[in-house]
């Protein structure tokens, strides 16, 4: 069966929203570089980056450009580190 990455569980880790910039948008999902390192031991996955999906941007906003900042919270899955409520500042 064919994992379906953005409906894996997931659970919150940050108390507060994190920057970072937008590295890629693939259509329907992308990867963030957090403007800080972040300490868990799944942040070294994906090169560091945090996957998104188009179900995670906030402000009627259902793509991401590269290299905008954007603000988020960071949750993690089985696959690793993920960003959140996303939104494009």
């Amino acid at each position: 069966a064919k994992k379906e990455g953005h409906l894996l569980p997931r659970t919150r880790i940050s108390a507060e929203k994190f920057t970072g910039t937008v590295t890629a948008w693939k259509g329907k999902f992308g990867w963030i570089s957090p403007a800080e390192p972040i300490e868990h031991e799944k942040a070294s996955l994906h090169k560091g980056l945090l996957f998104t999906g188009i179900n995670d941007l906030q402000g009627g906003i259902e793509a991401l450009t590269p290299d905008a900042v954007v603000e988020f919270h960071i949750s993690e899955d089985s696959s690793g580190l993920c960003a959140e409520e996303v939104e494009q500042l």
